[in-house]
């Protein structure tokens, strides 16, 4: 009897497990908000509160009076939109019946900017005053001799016209203004025949226009 030794046991295989690598985390960096400061040079070529000399020349047309002059006046601009202009002035000429004149207006103006802020500038102006002058000798109806006499307006104008703001200091203008006005001097100043019918009348109305310039030297 042959008795055969037990097979030796077999031994399972090894199985190694492989662990997954561990997930790859990426970390997002945080956004950095950075803040650029630029510094702005504002060049203003009208300031909030100015003060000017203004000088003018024009010419003063009616259908009964042409003369030609100039003026001065000095300016208050309190804020951009807004001037006052407190002047007075020296024109002389003739008047429809060629006796030689000359007037002194002293008026005082309220001036409106629409676009202070650019360079040039359109502007609306209204005002009142008196002016003084007087109206040289003359032949009336080639009959009346007419000595000369002192005459005294008061009235107000209106008018529109553009500024262009060459600098901060400096700025040229040019404007037409439209008045009325009564002589109030005493007496009748106008005297016209007409289909034989005398009128006299002491109201006068023109127009006047004027080139300017003008010399800001206060800026706050």
């Amino acid at each position: 009897v042959v008795v055969q030794p037990p097979p030796p046991p077999v031994q399972p295989p090894v199985v190694y497990v492989q662990q997954p690598p561990p997930p790859v985390i990426v970390a997002q960096p945080q956004p950095q908000v950075v803040t650029v400061q630029r510094s702005r040079v504002v060049y203003d070529l009208v300031p909030a509160f100015d003060m000017g000399l203004h000088l003018q020349i024009g010419g003063l047309f009616s259908d009964r009076i042409g003369m030609g002059g100039g003026g001065a006046a000095f300016r208050i601009r309190p804020m951009e939109h807004l001037a006052i202009d407190i002047g007075m002035g020296i024109y002389g000429g003739q008047d429809y019946q060629g006796a030689d004149r000359w007037e002194m207006p002293i008026v005082a103006d309220i001036i409106v900017f629409f676009n202070p802020g650019d360079r040039l500038q359109v502007y609306a102006l209204a005002g009142g005053g008196m002016s003084f002058g007087q109206q040289g000798s003359y032949t009336r109806f080639d009959r009346d001799f007419i000595p000369s006499r002192d005459l005294a307006y008061a009235g107000g104008e209106a008018g529109l016209g553009v500024e262009w703001r060459i600098g901060r200091h400096f700025a040229l203008n040019l404007d037409v203004r439209a008045f009325l006005r009564e002589q109030v001097g005493g007496g009748v100043e106008f005297t016209e025949i007409q289909d034989g019918i005398t009128r006299s009348t002491n109201t006068s109305t023109g127009v006047y226009g004027n080139l300017g310039m003008t010399f800001y030297f206060v800026g706050l």
